[in-house]
């Protein structure tokens, strides 16, 4: 399948450019409508130089984003820019379906204060297809109104975790019918432990390691305890998101975005945000998620798509428009002074610094949901832990060996 997408984009980008390259109109993809912001705000920008170039953003979707990218880019359709969940670059780039954006990275003169962990998925042989762009990092939210003490390491975690299930309340939740969910929000608890999802590379499947499994024990422990709602394998993000703002779970895992979603539930929740923990709360950790930006390679305007990704990456893009509306800047040199990050986001922003924040680096991350969303499930129906992470680590390793 990569063989033929690339033999398909070498026709495609060939017959996109030779037919567009005089058009001023630039064809953004979007998964997240925080995009229609920046295309508004860089349209105004061009119109103030007086510049004939116009952004047409396309909100796709998250759920349907990479399916339609895929077949637009087999097709050959026009894409000048896509923001691209991070989590599927690493596959794009390997098959030839990005422009190279290296030199124009490294001659901004904030390059080394890209996110790296955001980077490094966009990055493929030391060459750079992808910069990072709208950042999603996950943590805990708590409600002091039922935890006026957040727990600080697992062993007061299980301690509220008795108390809780002796009154009949609940502690924590988590989405367990929900594959990116629970490698958003539960994984870099693991992260934190020292445990592992794959390796740095991707090239091997660690679900089995040690250190995760010892913390898919504090979890399950914490089920057999009765602080977790029973049926939690069949819970979905909107389940535990929204019993948490009605004030009835004490803790969650979530992203920054909570941030301004609580404030409409202040009656009910006083939020606290904090990172994931490892056993001894000694060490902390975040998913880095987002999306990246990309040049396709069937744009029909390379330097007008140049011109965007620099202005979404200026300050202006990223401070006035991306940190205004709420988000996180993803360069490390917008964090100190930015008139929009508060206490709570900066709980984010810190967390994306510490050495076990992640994002899995693979060329088969779709391909893998399956076992993972399967090693989930049986283990929160109770299965020993170690037995379901050595089988399912197997058929995770066999997808990774296959190149699917």
């Amino acid at each position: 399948m990569n063989y033929i997408i690339k033999i398909l984009l070498i026709f495609s980008a060939i017959f996109s450019v030779s037919k567009t390259v005089l058009s001023e109109e630039l064809i953004i993809w979007s998964r997240g409508g925080w995009s229609d912001w920046m295309v508004e705000g860089f349209n105004k920008k061009m119109t103030d130089e007086g510049k004939d170039i116009v952004a047409l953003n396309n909100l796709i979707g998250h759920a349907d984003f990479q399916v339609k990218f895929t077949a637009a880019l087999a097709s050959g359709e026009r894409v000048d820019v896509a923001n691209i969940d991070l989590i599927n670059v690493p596959y794009y780039a390997e098959i030839g379906a990005l422009e190279d954006m290296t030199d124009f990275l490294k001659s901004k003169d904030y390059y080394d204060k890209l996110l790296k962990g955001m980077l490094a998925l966009g990055t493929n042989n030391g060459r750079h297809f992808a910069a990072p762009n709208a950042a999603d990092v996950s943590g805990y939210v708590v409600n002091k109104n039922l935890i006026p003490n957040p727990p600080t390491n697992w062993a007061e975690m299980t301690e509220l975790c008795k108390q809780f299930a002796a009154d009949g309340k609940i502690l924590i939740a988590w989405p367990g019918n929900n594959y990116g969910g629970q490698i958003f929000t539960v994984m870099p608890v693991a992260w934190a432990n020292g445990g592992s999802w794959t390796s740095f590379d991707g090239s091997k499947a660690e679900l089995n390691h040690p250190k995760t499994i010892e913390m898919y024990e504090h979890y399950q422990n914490m089920i057999n305890i009765g602080c977790v709602p029973k049926n939690v394998s069949s819970w979905g993000w909107g389940d535990k998101q929204d019993g948490f703002l009605a004030g009835d779970i004490g803790m969650i895992g979530t992203g920054n975005f909570m941030i301004n979603v609580v404030k409409d539930h202040l009656d009910k929740v006083d939020p606290h945000f904090m990172a994931f923990m490892s056993k001894d709360g000694s060490t902390k950790s975040a998913f880095i998620g987002g999306d990246l930006i990309a040049i396709p390679a069937t744009t029909g305007n390379k330097e007008a798509a140049l011109e965007y990704i620099e202005y979404v990456l200026s300050y202006e893009g990223q401070v006035e428009v991306y940190t205004k509306n709420g988000g996180i800047p993803v360069r490390s040199d917008l964090f100190e002074g930015n008139p929009y990050l508060t206490d709570q986001h900066m709980v984010f922003a810190n967390a994306v610094n510490e050495p076990a924040a992640s994002a899995p680096f693979t060329y088969v991350y779709q391909e893998l949901m399956d076992p993972w969303l399967v090693f989930n499930q049986r283990i929160w129906n109770g299965e020993d832990v170690k037995t379901v992470a050595d089988e399912q680590t197997a058929a995770m390793q066999k997808i990774i060996d296959s190149g699917y």
